[in-house]
């Protein structure tokens, strides 16, 4: 028998609202407020194919690793890889606009997933060594590459050769991010997963865990980041890469009875449900099951904290005898 139980409230359309980055030596003072409809990527495709399962987890990698980081803080020129056989191939390089730049960490996090964004949503040049200029309000303001880990690496200069991109330059090896462990792993954190009858495919489980990371560094960002992050809910529109083209649901909530505070560590902070988002596409391969998650729960140091879902109804199916 199949027990149907509403699990969270009806997702609602995700809705982008303008944050606010604040100049950290200027006393707090307000630098910019960004509006993420106004970021838009330019991108060049070449004819290289990449391994796509290298390019699909090296994003989820950069993603997690940039939005641990303080949103309102800011990176030089750096190459993303996975220090794992199996995804190492490829690199994400993030680039500021001009040598010695840097370029905000929210512009890091967002690019990238417009980046994945266009390159899941067109079969002719998914999967290939790309470069990707980001724009804020039609001004140049970082690069994205997607390349090979090789040396005889794509793209290659005709796409990332330009006067207006900085240190296009980046050597093999230069300003490489933390190569320990894959950033959603934790030794405090814990997952659980219980699936139901639904299944995605490869690409819905990746293009649902960019959405979500944005979504959840966009609530972090007009909120004290310690402060305990905001139960929210969602309906995840994904580009054409399945022919059903069904959109996905998703929602998260502070797991506490009463909710847990920063009174009551550990809570429900941004960056374990970052993590925990993170750690869905690698137990999706590793299990090779795609099914849509009915239930995420997320323990820190042995407390539940927070849990969700992510399918394509809005409410909970599990099977009981």
């Amino acid at each position: 028998m199949v027990v149907l139980t509403y699990l969270l409230p009806p997702p609602k359309p995700v809705i982008n609202t303008p944050f606010s980055i604040r100049d950290n030596h200027a006393n707090g003072t307000l630098l910019n407020a960004i509006d993420p409809t106004k970021l838009d990527v330019r991108s060049v495709y070449s004819d290289t194919k990449l391994p796509p399962t290298s390019i699909l987890m090296t994003a989820v990698d950069t993603m997690v690793k940039v939005a641990m980081e303080n949103w309102e803080g800011r990176m030089a020129s750096t190459v993303f890889v996975i220090d794992d056989p199996k995804y190492s191939q490829v690199q994400f390089v993030i680039r500021a606009p001009n040598p010695g730049a840097q370029i905000p960490n929210a512009y890091a996090v967002l690019g990238t997933f417009l980046v994945m964004n266009g390159i899941l949503s067109d079969p002719l040049t998914r999967f290939r060594s790309s470069f990707h200029r980001l724009y804020y309000s039609a001004q140049l303001v970082g690069s994205i590459e997607v390349r090979s880990s090789v040396a005889e690496r794509g793209p290659g200069p005709e796409l990332s050769k330009s006067p207006d991109d900085g240190d296009n330059e980046l050597p093999m090896g230069a300003n490489i991010a933390n190569l320990s462990a894959p950033a959603w792993q934790d030794p405090r954190l814990q997952v659980s997963i219980a699936r139901g009858p639904d299944t995605f495919t490869i690409y819905e489980i990746f293009y649902a865990t960019y959405s979500l990371m944005r979504q959840v560094a966009l609530n972090a960002a007009v909120q004290p980041r310690d402060a305990p992050l905001r139960d929210f809910t969602v309906t995840v529109d994904a580009p054409p890469i399945t022919t059903r083209n069904y959109p996905i649901a998703a929602s998260f909530r502070n797991a506490g009875n009463p909710p847990r505070t920063a009174r009551i560590p550990p809570y429900f902070q941004p960056k374990w449900l970052i993590k925990a988002l993170g750690q869905l596409p690698q137990k999706s391969l590793d299990s090779r099951n795609f099914k849509d998650v009915v239930r995420m729960g997320i323990t820190v140091d042995g407390v539940m904290v927070g849990e969700g879902y992510v399918v394509r109804k809005q409410f909970d199916a599990v099977e009981s005898s």
